[in-house]
């Protein structure tokens, strides 16, 4: 039988399969045991979960996995990974809540169901709101360094159209459109087509681009749609997918679809291996990249034309809305929403979905064209300094290519580093050889240095994309 639940779990389970090897160092063990442990728990547990994608449990243990490897990781730059773990909190906390309001009897599949997709349509549109106002600045729209122009250029380089005006204006702006129509067709059940299939598109599309690892973050995204679109749809969907592996799945039981996967796998790495003997100034990163790639543009590409023909046999869509949820769900998306505001109000400027937006808002300065200063409420990003001299190899790294940091990230990288030394500037005065311990009564506390993580600082304008 086919449900959302069973329609959502396994492709949540590769978008953390695709997130773990884009940090395949944690499974190495290069950042140690208590990092490897749970990041081979997440494989295990999405391999189990692609096998038996009806298994509730198997879902819930991966959640809480995913986000106990967050915490360990903390405080984390990476929004995909934020946006993972913030859903699969509101999984944690739906199967608590049901779990305990059954008597301890059990999850019911479909009420869960209901509930986790309140979370994920709304967390798409914060993604998809914060993707546009944080875009509103003049440097992203600016076609010689806008980040839309660093997804456009190699996606047209091989016509010859990478420098071409009139396509890097379409970039920008072709950005806000499709990220509104979104946001407009999440909650407009009738047409909701129309703003999914374009959001299928656009997602696919981007890993393709090669800029970023950003396989896992469009595997996300197709996961959260998968809850937000209308069931009939998603059910549809499964469907087809069960039709298509119908014979593997008669000769191997329910182990096809990892096998399949394998295949896919061992193919993809092959093909690049034959191309690393022709261009063999390739690195190991770049492999490994080509090889991610190579996979979403089958498996991505499959799901997007099946999504797809699902999504077209329901425009338009007049089932019936869903049923009413619980209020407190929606507490998890508002704190979402109001962390994602962290760089206007002093706060963070990573892991705010600010990512390649060409946004700057430290030292009291802004580039976002609603604000002539950023209206802080907290002076984490008032003081900023500049690295004149260090022994440190990545700080040193800081000073050769300009980039300043926020005095709050310096001293929390030396309380990391009590090794360390730097010499830097603040406000035209000189810091001489500043260590862990200069700053002994100034360090941050736990929950500071757990939550905010702010980027490199670069003054040279027009700002340029960085991540």
């Amino acid at each position: 039988m086919a449900d959302g639940l069973t329609a959502f779990a396994p492709l949540w389970a590769l978008a953390a399969l695709f997130s773990i090897a884009g940090d395949y160092g944690s499974l190495a063990g290069h950042k140690g045991m208590l990092y490897a442990v749970p990041a081979w728990a997440v494989v295990v547990q999405s391999l189990l979960l692609i096998a038996r994608p009806r298994a509730t449990a198997l879902l819930v243990s991966l959640s809480a996995t995913v986000v106990l490897l967050y915490a360990l990781r903390a405080p984390v730059a990476s929004n995909n990974q934020t946006i993972t773990t913030v859903m699969d909190l509101a999984i944690l906390l739906s199967a608590g809540y049901l779990y305990f309001s059954s008597g301890r009897t059990g999850i019911d599949r479909i009420a869960f169901y209901e509930q986790i997709r309140i979370v994920a349509r709304a967390l798409l549109a914060i993604m998809y709101f914060y993707g546009i106002f944080h875009k509103i600045n003049t440097d992203f729209l600016d076609p010689t360094v806008s980040c839309a122009v660093g997804l456009y250029q190699p996606l047209a380089s091989p016509f010859g159209l990478e420098d071409n005006l009139f396509g890097r204006y379409l970039a920008i702006y072709s950005t806000f459109v499709i990220e509104a129509i979104a946001i407009v067709a999440l909650y407009w059940r009738r047409f909701f087509a129309v703003g999914f299939i374009l959001a299928l598109v656009f997602h696919y599309i981007i890993p393709i681009s090669a800029y970023s690892w950003y396989m896992d973050f469009s595997c996300l995204v197709f996961a959260l749609y998968i809850l937000s679109i209308p069931r009939p749809v998603s059910a549809m969907a499964q469907h087809t997918i069960r039709t298509v592996l119908a014979p593997a799945r008669a000769r191997l039981r329910s182990f096809e679809t990892l096998l399949i996967g394998a295949v896919l796998l061992a193919v993809a790495a092959a093909i690049v291996m034959t191309l690393h003997t022709i261009y063999p100034d390739r690195s190991l990163d770049m492999l490994r990249h080509s090889v991610g790639i190579l996979l979403w543009a089958v498996i991505g590409g499959a799901l997007m034309v099946i999504l797809t023909n699902a999504a077209l046999h329901y425009l338009p869509y007049t089932g019936p809305a869903p049923a009413r949820q619980p209020r407190w769900l929606f507490a998890i998306p508002v704190l979402f929403f109001l962390s994602c505001l962290s760089p206007y109000l002093g706060l963070k400027t990573e892991s705010s979905i600010n990512m390649f937006s060409n946004l700057h808002t430290e030292g009291g300065e802004t580039n976002h064209l609603l604000f002539d200063r950023p209206p802080y409420l907290f002076d984490y990003q008032n003081d900023i300094v500049r690295i004149v001299d260090a022994n440190d190899n990545w700080l040193e790294q800081q000073m050769e290519n300009d980039q300043h940091l926020v005095l709050f990230a310096l001293k929390d990288y030396l309380r990391r580093h009590p090794d360390a030394w730097v010499t830097y500037e603040l406000n035209g005065q000189t810091v001489e050889r500043a260590t862990s311990a200069t700053f002994a009564d100034q360090q941050p506390g736990l929950i500071e240095r757990n939550l905010l993580r702010f980027k490199t600082v670069d003054y040279d304008r027009p700002k340029v994309c960085t991540h």
